[in-house]
């Protein structure tokens, strides 16, 4: 970067002081930054819109719109804008969204002045690159976008840049040719034309042009136009162009004829106009115009206004980016006599020269006598049609020769069958029959009720046919007269359900019964088989309906948030399918659409083996999800509000003590490192009281060796004598052993001894020091109780709030050697 360049940053942060603060402490470690300061997203979009800025720097907890969300904003229009997140609310999650939506780079505030150097120098960086990537983009494009080859060559005539255009020509992959001589391309006997005349006239005048023969990766060779220029740093630029390209187009368009003129069916070209270029001769015997009549005329000579709107709305599909190569579409043409054909027109583009629309080819085919038949069959089976299809049961039509004339969806369903109606349309019956028979228990007896049926043509209803997967159908035969003759309609019912159903009543109501007995608290069940949905009293008040309301399988669905119902649908179809319970908390709209949270849990009902449905509960959590809602309100509030002030009144301290020099100043650092303290403590009690959902295996060993390097413990020791794994959230149990060893060390003294140890359900923290009296040992758990002038107060509360988050019980008792023995039990333990 040219030591010269100005720098010119756009800080964005809802606190002004910090942002003036982070402004001079960049000025005054590079003189060539220029920062202009915003106190919100909004304002820093605006400023974007109107200046010229090198890169941005935002903090992330802002009103209206977080840093993240103005990253956003700002990659619209900027997507290679140099931003960094500068932010005193850091976590992995916020680092992995920021980077994930495209981030610069990641810096978290800290106390301290050594912060902005670190600033300044990622600036610094970010833009320097920036810079050079953007010059080398532009030169790149100016070559990439070219119609033809492009190549440069080193002094020593290798290639060491190929665009994809020449590579293309010769055959080769452009990363094949890079690093290999000019010779690659030239036959043997036109190597010296390049080194005896190319070279020497480029070497003198810096420019040739003319004609070479070129040699392809497969051995041929090829006329080419060949344009060779130095370049000021002695490079050679060096662009060709293949003039067998133009001849091999000429011999295409001559096959092209020949094979057109030879089809029986119309073949036509429109140019890019949309006007008759080219008609074969049954194009000319369709339309019954002659030749000359149809060069150069409009389609509108054989088509209506509607039908030229649909060619030419298809002929869009295929210019479209993500379109087809080609269409299929029906038109109506309208010869010079008569009445109009139907036709396929099976429509294509021709290729492109450049970037350019070059016109349209298009084959017709006469489909006249398909539309008649298929109007008549369509007329035949509409009545029929609409009575298989509105029946609400498996129906078949076959005709005399027993092939299927209709089906429905619903037969495939009622037998068993893995396909659609459409699929069946034409099969043998009596084939698919015997096909089917071995899915029956009296499969003999399937077979001779079909031939007896057929036989005597009486209707017969409610036959009974029971399938070796306990199901139970009931057939109905009807014989039918078409015009074309005899047919035969079979119905099928699966009433499996009507003998099941009293059992399973009577089972639903005893697990729904039980449910009502907790409060706030509904039972339901989704029955598989009946695609039934029943609901407690408790449910529908929850969900604001009358009892007398039915619900159904969807709405069962429909009821959650549109944003959760795929998570609970996802989560029923794991039970259904794999078996797996379900334990979320979602949000519902009630009938008054009021968003209300519930904690929703389902597990698989089976029978014989076999999942049949899902039942569950349904609990409203609104209050205790509203109670968590604005405790995260409180966490935000002080690490934004309280923290970016402290971080200003830090550097501000910092420029005092440079300039002047008083006793105030270490007591003034003293309290602002307190305050540091508190808020790291009262930020840690709000969050730590979360249950712990994500429990994983921990060596007791490992965590308090790796805890007890992260607190100054002077001369103090470490014993640990367990060898126990426990499962418990990492990151908290840290916090656990953290505060329980600085508590020993400020208790016990510089040469304090603590033991970790093993207990039957649990562990143990010990120390040698002075001891907790007892009628103190409740009152050290509450929160800002301390003995100590430079203690928060909250260490060990911290610690008893962990703890219940893991369903554990901890308690204080007497040391081995008179100090203090945290025991904590009721935990789980994992054999290693």
């Amino acid at each position: 970067m040219n030591s010269e360049t100005n720098i010119h940053v756009l800080h964005v942060d809802d606190e002004p002081d910090f942002a003036e603060l982070t402004a001079e402490f960049l000025k005054r470690d590079d003189n060539r930054f220029t920062v202009t300061t915003a106190t919100s997203a909004s304002e820093g979009v605006e400023q974007l819109s109107h200046g010229d800025f090198d890169c941005v720097v935002s903090d992330y907890d802002m009103p209206t719109q977080n840093g993240i969300e103005f990253l956003k904003s700002v990659r619209e229009n900027s997507p290679d804008l140099p931003f960094v997140l500068f932010t005193g609310k850091g976590s992995e999650e916020i680092a992995g969204e920021a980077i994930s939506a495209g981030v610069t780079d990641y810096l978290q505030k800290k106390r301290g002045t050594d912060q902005y150097t670190v600033l300044a120098n990622r600036l610094r960086n970010a833009v320097q690159r920036h810079r050079a990537e953007q010059d080398r983009k532009r030169q790149r494009k100016a070559i990439e976008t070219a119609q033809e080859g492009v190549s440069i060559l080193n002094e020593a005539g290798e290639y060491i840049y190929v665009n994809q255009a020449y590579a293309d020509i010769y055959g080769y992959d452009p990363d094949e040719m890079e690093g290999e001589h000019w010779e690659l391309i030239y036959p043997d006997g036109d190597t010296t034309i390049a080194r005896d005349v190319i070279l020497p006239t480029v070497a003198e005048d810096g420019y040739w042009r003319g004609e070479t023969t070129g040699l392809r990766a497969d051995g041929t060779t090829f006329l080419e136009d060949h344009t060779v220029t130095r370049a000021e740093t002695g490079e050679l630029i060096c662009s060709v162009r293949d003039r067998s390209v133009e001849q091999e187009q000429e011999i295409a368009l001559t096959q092209f004829r020949t094979l057109v003129e030879t089809l029986n069916d119309p073949v036509y070209v429109l140019d890019e106009t949309g006007q008759f270029e080219y008609v074969n001769d049954a194009f000319i015997e369709m339309v019954g115009y002659d030749r000359e009549t149809i060069i150069g005329a409009s389609p509108a000579l054989i088509k209506s206004s509607e039908e030229i709107n649909r060619s030419q709305t298809n002929l869009g599909r295929v210019l479209s980016s993500n379109g087809p190569d080609s269409v299929q579409f029906e038109i109506e043409v309208q010869p010079s006599q008569g009445k109009p054909i139907s036709c396929e027109d099976h429509m294509g583009v021709l290729p492109y020269e450049g970037e350019s629309f070059g016109g349209s080819v298009g084959i017709l085919r006469d489909i006249t006598k398909r539309k008649k038949r298929e109007k008549e069959l369509e007329r035949t089976n509409t009545v029929l049609r609409t009575i298989v299809e509105t029946l609400p049961m498996g129906v078949l039509v076959e005709d005399a020769e027993r092939d299927v004339l209709i089906a429905n969806d619903r037969l495939g369903e009622t037998l068993g069958i893995p396909v659609d109606g459409e699929e069946l349309i034409g099969r043998d019956c009596a084939a698919a029959a015997e096909e089917l028979k071995s899915q029956f228990i009296d499969s003999e007896a399937f077979i001779e009720g079909i031939t007896e049926r057929l036989d005597q043509r009486e209707p017969v209803q409610d036959e009974e046919l029971h399938l070796t997967d306990s199901r139970v159908l009931e057939r109905d035969y009807v014989p039918y007269i078409l015009p074309e003759g005899e047919a035969n309609m079979w119905l099928y019912r699966d009433v499996t359900a009507r003998t099941q159903q009293r059992q399973e009543l009577k089972q639903a109501n005893q697990f729904l019964a039980q449910t009502q007995t907790v409060a706030d608290v509904g039972g339901w069940e989704l029955d598989l088989r009946t695609e039934s949905l029943r609901w407690t009293e408790e449910i529908y008040r929850i969900h604001g309906v009358d009892t007398d309301f039915e619900p159904t399988v969807e709405d069962g669905i429909e009821f959650y948030h549109f944003e959760d119902q795929t998570t609970i649908r996802d989560a029923v179809e794991r039970a259904i399918a794999d078996g797996e319970p379900y334990d979320v908390e979602l949000r519902i709209v009630t009938a008054n659409d009021e968003v209300r949270w519930v904690r929703s849990r389902g597990e698989p009902r089976y029978e014989d083996g076999d999942i049949v449905g899902v039942r569950g509960t349904i609990q409203d959590i609104t209050e205790r999800i509203a109670r968590q809602q604005r405790l995260e309100e409180f966490t935000s509030v002080v690490s934004h509000d309280l923290r970016n002030p402290l971080n200003v009144a830090t550097g501000r301290l910092e420029l005092v003590s440079e300039e002047c020099d008083s006793d105030h100043l270490d007591s003034l650092q003293q309290a602002l490192e307190r305050m540091e303290a508190l808020i790291r403590d009262l930020l840690a009690l709000a969050r730590d009281g979360r249950k712990v959902t994500d429990a994983q295996p921990v060596d007791l060993t490992t965590i308090a060796n790796r805890c007890w390097e992260n607190v100054e413990t002077e001369q103090g020791r470490l014993l640990t004598m367990t060898d126990q794994t426990v499962l418990a959230d990492s990151s908290r149990l840290k916090q656990v052993f953290e505060n329980l060893f600085r508590n020993a060390v400020e208790h016990g003294g510089a040469d304090v001894t603590v033991t970790v140890g093993e207990l039957d359900g649990g562990f143990y923290i010990e120390d040698d020091g002075s001891g907790i009296p007892l009628d103190e040992r409740d009152a050290v758990f509450e929160a800002g109780y301390s003995q100590s002038t430079s203690g928060t107060g909250f260490g060990l509360s911290i610690v008893k709030q962990i703890a219940t988050a893991h369903d554990w019980q901890i308690r204080i008792m007497d040391g081995t050697d008179g100090g203090t023995r945290f025991e904590i039990t009721n935990a789980e333990l994992i054999d290693t």
